[in-house]
């Protein structure tokens, strides 16, 4: 019974406690303003028996409402003790500081100014830093050592911080003071030898961060957070290794540009993402451009349902244009994109969705008649090498005669940009799906000499997430148990994550001025057996051991290695930006003809015939010798 009615009675207390908390804390520091004053006549009179009253409580009727308002000017009234830091100390100085400096002229014309009066007012001045600081660091040292008890404590997860710098130090502190956050610090690990053997708010700095796994042992720790927001890609990916090893939960912050000044918190951990791994840091491109080229404007995106038409939608619809037409031939995914706009708010301008197939001329020309855009992304293509190696007409029919269609409406409605969303498997291609984009990019460069519509085009490597990247289908192989394929040990591509992509078309349209073909400064090519080990391990698996990976061997078209531009193109800076020019040793040879005869005849011609006819359209295109079935082998051994 009275265990019952402690809690309760415990709970009524505290609710008091909250519904009187501005009256508590001004009573309690007017009471601390008393009894540092009174502290400060008897110090300074030698605690004589001389002192007078009459003189203690004019004066302390005098200061009482200076302090008062000095306080309130200076809000000491409305901070919360327990998160008690340096700028609440501050403003209890200069509070303290101001009434004081108005208090000395007063009492020096009522009292007289002497010796004695000169130390009271010092000592007071002192005592009410000193009694309004202690109070609150006191409030803070209680909060942050009482743990709570019971079922509470039992789930809270002793925590290693990784990372002792301003981040880990603001999140010890939030997890001391915030006990229903269920976290209980035991250690930070940091490679600054200097902080070895030191502590923050208590907690050890128990080692670097190759003694992750053994402080997991000894210390029982149950979760790890990284806490170094500014970390790059490779500390990034030993860090992880470090964690995985260690055999227990571990999460990140945010990367520091996606965090707000000093906006550490402990709610905002999460998983550690493949694209904190990437083999660079994320790229961070100029939104001013963009802003200025897309609000107010009216832009068409042709892809719209898929991976990257999509991410392009929500980015555009975000800069406020004045109108944004969506057009893809995928019914159900181009309905759930112009639902998800509209649930979000996203922009102010309306959008539209309109179910259009490219290669269709007349309702492409429809729609450009009817919309008037200003902009056109041409994300619609047909994307996987493999699918397109089999059907060498689909590609032609959709990435050259789709393009061609999209490309000559926009000419004949005025449009001012036109940007195609390319590939770097355009550069030396070795697959169909990359020469149809080669071709593609050689008819925008023909085109934007006809005018009046500037055409641009931008290559970009594999997206993570994409529905044509291996990350998805990695995620079902590992939630299947595995086994997860790759198809050579030592293929490698580049990689960018999908809000990348969408900045990158972006940034290249704000920038272009008709003409190039852009590509994004990508760092270095990634081992796709890499990704496959890393998800697997933030799958809290082991590679090679809980899940097997096995070599297929390179699919049909596959290159062992990508690249970003080809034989006699060079990349030139773009100044400020991450975006890189692709120039040409010489103008591009006159293509539209041919490929528009190719693209008339596609249907009639043999697969090995349609080949033929690309490699006269571009003379670096190699077709890839056809693979031979896939077959699973060991890890560790190339495909022949």
């Amino acid at each position: 019974m009275s265990n019952a009615a402690n809690p309760s009675r415990q709970a009524r207390l505290a609710s008091s406690i909250r519904r009187y908390r501005r009256p508590l804390v001004v009573g309690v520091q007017l009471v601390l303003v008393v009894a540092s004053f009174l502290a400060s006549f008897v110090l300074a009179d030698g605690l004589s028996t001389g002192l007078s009253g009459t003189l203690v409580i004019q004066a302390l009727a005098i200061l009482l409402p200076l302090r008062l308002g000095s306080m309130l000017y200076f809000r000491l009234f409305h901070g919360l003790w327990r998160y008690v830091g340096t700028q609440d100390l501050v403003q209890i100085t200069k509070a303290a500081t101001a009434s004081s400096l108005v208090f000395v002229p007063v009492a020096a014309v009522l009292f007289g100014f002497d010796t004695f009066l000169t130390r009271v007012l010092f000592l007071d001045w002192a005592g009410n830093i000193f009694l309004l600081g202690g109070i609150r660091l006191a409030a803070r040292a209680l909060r942050e050592r009482i743990r709570p008890a019971g079922p509470v404590a039992a789930q809270a997860r002793r925590l290693l911080i990784v990372g002792a710098g301003d981040a880990g130090a603001m999140l010890c502190s939030q997890a001391l003071t915030s006990p229903e956050l269920r976290f209980i610090p035991v250690a930070f690990v940091d490679d600054d030898s200097r902080k070895a053997g030191t502590a923050i708010l208590g907690i050890p700095i128990a080692g670097t961060s190759s003694d992750i796994p053994r402080i997991v042992a000894e210390r029982r720790v149950d979760t790890i957070v990284i806490a170094i927001p500014s970390a790059a890609p490779e500390e990034m990916r030993a860090l992880v290794e470090l964690c995985q090893r260690s055999g227990v939960p571990f999460k990140t912050l945010p990367a520091m540009p996606d965090m707000l000044e000093q906006s550490v918190y402990i709610r905002r951990i999460r998983e550690v993402d493949l694209a904190d791994l990437l083999g660079r840091p994320q790229a961070k491109l100029d939104r001013t451009g963009i802003q200025h080229l897309v609000r107010g404007a009216r832009v068409l995106v042709t892809g719209a349902a898929g991976s990257v038409g999509s991410e392009l939608a929500r980015q555009i619809a975000m800069l406020e244009p004045e109108l944004l037409v969506l057009v893809d031939r995928a019914e159900n995914p181009l309905r759930l994109l112009q639902t998800e706009l509209a649930a979000t708010g996203a922009g102010s301008g309306p959008s539209h969705a309109e179910i259009v197939d490219v290669t269709d001329e007349q309702a492409v020309g429809g729609l450009m008649d009817r919309y008037r855009p200003q902009l056109v992304f041409h994300a619609a293509a047909y994307k996987h090498v493999a699918f397109m190696e089999r059907a060498p007409a689909g590609a032609v029919t959709n990435n050259i005669g789709g393009t061609h269609v999209v490309a000559r409406a926009a000419q004949a409605a005025n449009v001012s940009k036109f940007v195609l969303v390319s590939t770097d498997k355009a550069v030396n291609p070795t697959s169909v799906m990359g020469v149809t984009k080669r071709v593609a990019e050689l008819m925008m460069s023909e085109m934007n000499r006809q005018g009046p519509t500037r055409f641009i085009a931008v290559r970009f490597g594999n997206v993570l997430g994409s529905a044509g990247s291996v990350v998805p289908v990695f995620k079902e192989q590992i939630a299947r148990g595995g086994p997860v394929t790759v198809t050579h040990p030592d293929a490698r591509r580049y990689f960018m994550s999908l809000s990348e992509a969408a900045e990158l078309i972006m940034q290249a349209a704000a920038a272009g001025s008709g003409g190039e073909c852009f590509v994004l400064e990508m760092g270095e090519p990634v081992k796709i057996v890499d990704i496959a080990e890393t998800l697997i391990s933030l799958s809290g698996l082991r590679p090679h051991e809980d899940i097997p990976i096995v070599f297929t061997g390179l699919q049909d078209g596959e290159k062992l290695s990508e690249e970003l531009h080809g034989s006699g193109e060079t990349l030139e800076p773009i100044a400020g930006t991450k975006l890189r020019k692709v120039r040409l040793p010489h103008e591009p040879t006159e293509v539209m003809r041919e490929a528009l005869d190719l693209c008339h005849q596609v249907a009639s011609l043999a697969p090995e015939e349609i080949k033929a006819r690309l490699r006269v359209l571009v003379p670096e295109y190699e077709p890839a010798p056809t693979a031979p079935p896939a077959g699973k082998l060991p890890h560790g051994t190339a495909p022949p």
